[in-house]
């Protein structure tokens, strides 16, 4: 391969010198096929998932910095890199306590409730999320499966509500493990209010989009939610080198969009 100038829109060209065919530096990443630079598109779908922005809000922060796109295109980038990059954060994070705390909550799709699974450690660590359309035995199951494969980890203690189905669930996928069933309200002992507080951040995130459409696209959002806070509360882990001092204000900020960009270069289209 040689140099052969510039891409439009930045980036390297290369050209192979056998067969003259010609690729980008970007070519067989899930960059690849796009008009905008790469950190057009890790800064747009952070923004969108972290803060209580509509898509016309963050076109028009990026038209102020001379990036003229429309909603529809932010919205693609969100259901495509979202789950690319809860992909990286797993890879990346600390890997998950043995005790898990889960739950499920409501979410609006396509103006009926849907049911998202979703489970925290003991320190707070979110697991995993499933988005499901039935609140059931098969929807326990297939949540536990997903939470299990993703973390390449079983727990030892699982404490949940009194919902029926966790019981058949956890027998199956954890068998081993202490199963609690408990309440949020209790004067001694185990109780959900880890995951429950948990549930607040997402909460607050979905109530501004007055819902999404479907399951499927649901997932992809949430997703992409949950790894944009993963990074926000510092469950990546740090990069190889001295530990670096509390971040606080806006070196926090800083902090937390390098490691956006430093995953977005660890984004793999088999996640």
């Amino acid at each position: 391969m040689k140099r052969d100038g510039r891409a439009p829109f930045g980036g390297q060209r290369f050209r192979c010198r056998a067969c003259r065919r010609a690729c980008r530096d970007r070519s067989g990443t899930p960059f690849a096929g796009h008009r905008w630079p790469d950190d057009v598109i890790v800064t747009a779908v952070p923004w969108y998932c972290r803060f209580r922005l509509s898509l016309a809000d963050v076109r028009d922060l990026l038209a102020e910095r001379g990036v003229d796109i429309s909603p529809r295109t932010i919205l693609t980038w969100v259901h495509k890199f979202g789950p690319l990059l809860a992909a990286a954060v797993r890879r990346a994070a600390r890997p998950v306590g043995r005790r898990w705390y889960c739950d499920e909550t409501y979410v609006r799709v396509a103006g009926q409730w849907a049911y998202l699974y979703r489970a925290v450690d003991e320190r707070g660590q979110v697991v995993d999320v499933l988005l499901r359309a039935r609140w059931d035995l098969a929807s326990a199951r297939a949540f536990f499966a997903q939470a299990i494969r993703r973390r390449r980890a079983r727990p030892d203690h699982v404490v949940t509500d009194k919902h029926q189905a966790y019981v058949r669930a956890i027998r199956r996928h954890a068998r081993r493990a202490v199963h609690t069933r408990t309440g949020l309200h209790r004067a001694r002992g185990e109780t959900t209010k880890p995951i429950e507080r948990s549930h607040v951040p997402i909460k607050d995130r979905l109530r501004p989009m007055r819902g999404v459409q479907s399951v499927a696209t649901g997932q992809r959002l949430l997703e992409a939610i949950e790894a944009v806070q993963a990074v926000r509360r510092g469950d990546v882990q740090a990069p190889a080198g001295p530990p670096p001092m509390e971040p606080r204000g806006a070196a926090r900020a800083r902090a937390e969009v390098a490691t956006s960009h430093r995953l977005a270069r660890e984004l793999r289209l088999d996640a």
